[in-house]
């Protein structure tokens, strides 16, 4: 079959961010007395402050309340928002713009499904924003990744059958939230797991071949 529609997360695939809020995120894991090397970050990609930040107290010892979390959640926000800043256009993965110009002459919907509420934000002042036919991410207020609902709210935006839709992802997360949507994926550097059907470095070379798969 050939997918009708792409959805796009968009850190570490329409952007190359991750370094960004990992930053972020070890940042807060020091003031908590504590570290968060990258590899223990991989497998928390898309998961959200409400998974991150109670693992990581528990990691540091500090009893969980409301006023710890609110402090932490406040914190996050200002060292991810101090870390995006450092973004620069040359950040774009390489070849996306191309082929979402390739989709677009060939009549292939895109959307972005993005669990960060930063995403809209970064994509407008790279001039990405109105390069897709729609854009969900942390503002929708949906339950994150591995939950479906960001890819499922994206493919009734684009008036697609799930099973039509073909996923860009980087992050375990995300391809679980793919496979629990009924979509295809397709993994951006993910040689770490092989839950993607396809895998690719970037989308330097990447055609409509991508979006052939068996049914």
């Amino acid at each position: 079959m050939k997918a009708q529609a792409c959805i796009f997360d968009f850190d570490g695939v329409v952007v190359d961010s991750e370094k960004y809020h990992h930053l972020a995120w070890r940042q807060v894991a020091q003031d908590m007395g504590t570290d968060f090397s990258y590899e223990e970050y991989m497998p928390y990609k898309s998961a959200g402050r409400k998974v991150l930040i109670p693992y990581l107290l528990k990691k540091a010892g500090i009893p969980y309340s409301d006023a710890v979390y609110q402090k932490y959640y406040d914190m996050r926000e200002q060292t991810i928002m101090q870390a995006l800043a450092a973004l620069s256009p040359k950040d774009v993965t390489s070849g996306l713009t191309d082929f979402l110009a390739l989709l677009r002459r060939n009549g292939i919907k895109t959307a972005v499904a993005s669990s960060s509420a930063a995403a809209h934000v970064t994509a407008k002042r790279f001039g990405l924003f109105d390069k897709f036919d729609a854009f969900v991410d942390g503002e929708s207020n949906l339950p994150n990744k591995p939950n479906p609902h960001l890819f499922l709210r994206a493919a009734q935006l684009l008036q697609t059958e799930p099973c039509s839709c073909v996923v860009f992802e980087d992050s375990i997360n995300g391809l679980k939230a793919a496979k629990a949507a009924g979509m295809h994926s397709v993994g951006i550097q993910t040689y770490f797991t092989d839950m993607a059907d396809k895998i690719i470095d970037d989308f330097a070379d990447a055609d409509l071949t991508l979006l052939q798969f068996d049914k």
